[in-house]
């Protein structure tokens, strides 16, 4: 059985390929439980501080995940080695905020309680973005399971704990970090570099990045016309739900005894989304997805504008539910963009996703704050308020981004040249093991190599690492190393050993009879 890393099979469909199930439980539990925690941590107050801090949560997390995409593509000569040191922060920042915000309560400090929710947001933006190369270590079937099914364990999650229980933020981070740690030791993942198995740590004083004619560091990652719109449309998104937050709710809470509705909305998402998957199967269509959320979300603003006047419980629920419909799709796509991109694309795409959707969160609760008084004194109406986001909405599904844009995300996935691992011969058709350079003849024909590059896949395929790649071949290590990169991506595999498996594993097509 294969394990799912990013290597679907050729002529199978997208459901056939399975997984590690250990995989799956580590990456859904442990971005389940980071996500509860900023949710919570947006909660936090202590009794001498009146004024929300969920914005300040959230722009700490945005600049930190910005400043992450920044300096891993554009300024920094050693990828591998920032990537270590960011680590090291995110571990830092995290472990401050558990220690931080519980003693603000206890000592009832309004400087503590700031300064954890400065740098819990900064360690949520890192941790967001780290827990994103996981998931974009895999393959779209990785996605489509763990994102809706991380929702449901955040529901979960946040319906069990409470906001009162200073234990919250102090468990939910360091065991989302733990479980990051044992997700990376399983897949052979040095977890603060991200390197693949066999690029040895004297490789990474030279690991640097393509200059321009000035010789200043050259962008290596761009996002392309429809992966801004989605960055751009998952912003106004977070700000049009978080912009309702301030304004009170009508009623009693009907799903008080499941947790609330926020949690319970995190449970139907992530159960219809789940549902959607596995009833469509290898039919599925992601765009129905997005085409799902819109008219959702739109009906619960359309309740607040002509029927009820105020927001109430199922109003809230409906609008919850379509945004976190697109929250989850949102994710699926970020990974699709950077599993594209390879490796040195990853911590990009999802720096920038992480930034655009909490800059949208945080100006959401500022304008809310700001629209709150003014509707309970009667000089803005909430319904009109539901009817210019309303327009907002029509906007970004006709104008920023339509559902060509979400098809043409996942179009330029490249498809998979794989061929799926042969049967055991039976003993009337044995015929002669192919040798590793055929086979690497093979593979180079059919994911489109160069020559150069067919014989940098040959030393891999032996399990020898760069610094005798371009010892042997009598290349400089930047070019080998471009030579690998190039391998990766056209091949679609993102570590050494899963290369040399699939190398053992292949044989040539048999011409049909």
């Amino acid at each position: 059985m294969d394990e799912l890393r990013g290597k679907p099979t050729a002529d199978k469909g997208l459901w056939d390929v399975k997984g590690n199930i250990v995989d799956y439980v580590l990456v859904i539990v442990g971005f389940g439980l980071c996500r509860a925690w900023i949710v919570s941590c947006l909660s936090a107050s202590i009794a001498s501080v009146g004024s929300r801090t969920d914005w300040v949560f959230l722009l700490a997390g945005a600049a930190s995940a910005a400043l992450t995409a920044l300096v891993l593509t554009r300024f920094v000569g050693s990828l591998p080695r920032m990537h270590e040191k960011l680590t090291d922060v995110m571990t830092g920042l995290i472990l401050g905020s558990a220690v931080c915000i519980p003693a603000a309560a206890w000592l009832d400090s309004p400087t503590l309680l700031m300064l954890g929710v400065i740098i819990g947001g900064a360690g949520a933006g890192l941790l967001q973005v780290t827990w994103g190369e996981r998931f974009a270590a895999q393959n779209l079937f990785f996605s489509l399971t763990c994102a809706p099914a991380a929702a449901i364990v955040t529901g979960i999650v946040l319906a069990m704990s409470s906001t009162d229980n200073q234990l919250t933020f102090v468990v939910l981070p360091i065991l989302s970090l733990a479980l990051l740690v044992l997700e990376c030791k399983r897949c052979k993942i040095e977890w603060k570099t991200g390197l693949p198995e066999g690029v040895v740590e004297e490789d990474l004083e030279e690991t640097v990045l393509p200059t321009d004619a000035n010789g200043r560091p050259r962008e290596r990652v761009r996002l392309n016309k429809d992966s801004a719109k989605l960055m751009i449309s998952i912003m106004v998104f977070s700000f049009l739900v978080r912009a309702f937050d301030a304004f009170p709710v009508s009623g009693d809470d009907p799903f008080a005894m499941v947790g609330g509705s926020g949690a319970f909305s995190l449970v139907i998402v992530g159960a219809i989304f789940l549902g959607i998957s596995f009833l469509l199967k290898d039919r599925m269509n992601v765009s129905f997805v997005y085409r799902l959320s819109l008219p959702i979300m739109i009906g619960g603003l359309i309740a607040i504008a002509l029927i009820f006047e105020h927001r109430n419980y199922f109003s809230v629920l409906a609008i919850s539910i379509g945004y976190e419909l697109f929250d989850i799709l949102s994710w699926v796509l970020f990974s699709e963009i950077a599993r594209r991109g390879g490796r040195q694309a990853v911590p990009y795409v999802f720096g920038i996703g992480v930034a655009y959707t909490f800059i949208g969160m945080a100006a959401g609760y500022v304008l809310s704050a700001v629209l709150s008084p003014m509707v309970a004194t009667g000089d803005i109406r909430i319904g009109s308020v539901a009817l210019i986001a309303i327009l907002c909405l029509v906007i970004i599904a006709f104008m920023v981004l339509p559902e060509s844009a979400i098809s043409s995300i996942l179009s330029m996935k490249k498809s998979s040249k794989k061929v799926e691992a042969p049967e055991p011969a039976t003993e009337t058709e044995q015929e002669p093991a192919a040798t590793l350079e055929e086979k690497c003849c093979g593979i180079a024909e059919e994911c489109g190599l160069t020559p150069r590059e067919e014989e940098v896949l040959a030393f891999l395929a032996r399990g020898r690492t760069l610094n005798i790649v371009a010892r042997d071949l009598h290349i400089a290590k930047n070019t080998a190393r471009t030579h690998i990169e190039k391998i990766y991506q056209k091949t679609d595999i993102h570590k050494q050993q899963e290369l040399i498996d699939y190398v053992e594993a292949w044989e040539p097509q048999q011409p049909e009879a």
